[in-house]
């Protein structure tokens, strides 16, 4: 059977477990908005696959080949045609303790997966986690263990409100967890990330920061906000808002590669705060809008490079990038893009390949046997 997708406007969970339904089912993806936690989603896709690993995460509204979702449901199935073994593991205490959390996750995979060698080209792997939570360290401590060679690509979950997330795991919903899968795949796969953004030719070093804060409280030895309202022309820090941070974005750059790394609010009159944690002696770069559209379409090229097949698609689109392509009107022409092949994605507060990204549309591809 081939990858099935489900998208609906309203909770129609019944609906949507009938159009992903197939022989074999071996993994469940699914996205649902938050207003749906009373109805115990989790619940409800695991007593209809019981034998399935399911795996979701609340969304700020989501994409599929089916068209835009804004409050919905929206759901990919997997079967034994294209993985053939699963491994996951689930941890609650993600806000408080990340690296803990990580530490245990990552050690309860290897003992499932039998400390096997594994290989990125065979084993890929999935991350969802709470979107209030600092990413940044789940996806160090998956980058710096040895015997996770795989890329691992996923979202941070995301609601209406910047307040609380959910993520579920077979029979377990939480608001603080954290979920990991690898997967042994019988059909091959592609996992990118497209950055718009631009370097604008201003640079600025971090000079004090409060790391696990994600704030940063001086540029060149200045108070952050003022300086950043200075640099961009806003004259006033109560000028600063979210659709300002959008468009005068701060990000690393390295070689022809752009990190964001996106203001989150002013703090204290003088600080910044970020979606993803900066070090003290970082030199930061005015980022400036480039073509959403355009930098979009070469994730697309790019798969169909590495995969000659590509059949299905995950995507990972920042909340940022969301909000600039609905003040563009461009929102229908970023999700048909990827209406060729069936695929899902979610509205997310932060990407993960690799790394934790901001701003990014992070993307996972998959092929034809």
């Amino acid at each position: 059977m081939s990858i099935k997708i489900g998208s609906r406007q309203s909770y129609d969970m019944d609906g949507l477990l009938k159009d992903i339904e197939q022989p074999g089912l071996k993994v469940l993806i699914y996205f649902f908005s938050m207003e749906y936690e009373r109805f115990e989603p989790h619940k409800a896709v695991k007593r209809a696959f019981p034998q399935a690993l399911c795996v979701g995460t609340s969304m700020l509204g989501g994409w599929s080949s089916n068209g835009i979702v804004g409050k919905g449901l929206l759901a990919m199935s997997l079967g034994t045609d294209e993985v053939e073994e699963v491994f996951s593991s689930v941890k609650e205490g993600i806000k408080s303790a990340p690296e803990l959390c990580a530490k245990t996750a990552i050690e309860e995979l290897k003992r499932k997966i039998g400390y096997r060698n594994i290989t990125p080209d065979d084993y890929l792997g999935l991350v969802f986690l709470d979107g209030i939570s600092r990413g940044e360290v789940i996806m160090q401590a998956l980058s710096m263990e040895a015997r996770l060679n795989l890329p691992f690509v996923g979202g941070s979950a995301s609601a209406d409100e910047f307040t609380r997330t959910l993520v579920s795991h077979n029979e377990t919903l939480s608001a603080d967890g954290l979920v990991l899968v690898v997967m042994k795949m019988k059909i091959p796969f592609h996992c990118t990330h497209s950055v718009h953004l631009l370097p604008s030719g201003s640079t600025m070093v971090a000079t004090k920061v409060s790391v696990k804060e994600r704030i940063v409280w001086e540029l060149n030895g200045e108070p952050a906000a003022p300086y950043y309202a200075k640099l961009i022309g806003a004259g006033s820090i109560d000028r600063l808002n979210e659709g300002v941070f959008i468009k005068n974005s701060l990000g690393v750059v390295s070689g022809d590669r752009v990190y964001c790394r996106s203001i989150s609010k002013v703090v204290e009159g003088r600080g910044l705060q970020f979606f993803c944690y900066i070090e003290a002696g970082t030199t930061l770069h005015l980022l400036k809008p480039g073509d959403i559209i355009a930098e979009s379409r070469k994730v697309m090229t790019e798969a169909q490079s590495y995969l000659p097949q590509v059949q299905a698609a995950v995507l990972y689109n920042c909340a940022y990038r969301a909000a600039e392509l609905k003040a563009l009107k461009k929102e229908q022409t970023f999700n048909d893009l990827f209406k060729p092949l069936s695929f899902i994605g979610f509205t997310c507060y932060g990407e993960e390949l690799f790394t934790h990204h901001n701003q990014t549309l992070t993307a996972l591809f998959l092929g034809r046997p």
